[in-house]
């Protein structure tokens, strides 16, 4: 199965209550990845630096982390069973460039890193995104 990816974005809706990750994420490029799935008829998944791979239908809590290097090689051991039990055998992960936001390195380096260990083919698209 091919999936399209991208990964959190810092601006969240910070209700306590559980939220659809398309309703705690506020951003504008996991709005337009979403669309851009949902017109090729594919499915859509987000990076979480916490909760790994999330699909839109799961809810999540509020949480503030951003994904650091010194993380990446065992977040990427769950991102790699999470990708394997979803069945996804394809990534088309959209992106800013690590020029725009070198925070972006660690979650490019996890997907990559979990993508090799899961034989999953991974295609990285950067567009500019203004979040």
């Amino acid at each position: 199965m091919i999936a399209y990816c991208t990964y959190c974005s810092k601006e969240k809706n910070d209700s306590k209550t559980l939220l659809p990750v398309l309703e705690r994420y506020k951003s504008k490029r996991i709005s337009t990845v979403f669309n851009f799935a949902k017109a090729k008829g594919l499915k859509f998944v987000i990076l979480s630096g916490k909760y790994g791979v999330l699909d839109v239908e799961q809810s999540i809590h509020y949480y503030n982390h951003l994904l650091s290097a010194n993380e990446v090689e065992k977040h990427s051991d769950m991102v790699v069973s999470q990708l394997k039990a979803k069945k996804i055998t394809k990534i088309i992960f959209y992106t800013n460039s690590i020029e725009c936001d070198k925070n972006l390195k660690p979650y490019i380096d996890c997907i990559s890193m979990a993508s090799a260990k899961g034989e999953i083919t991974l295609e990285i698209k950067e567009l500019f995104f203004n979040d």
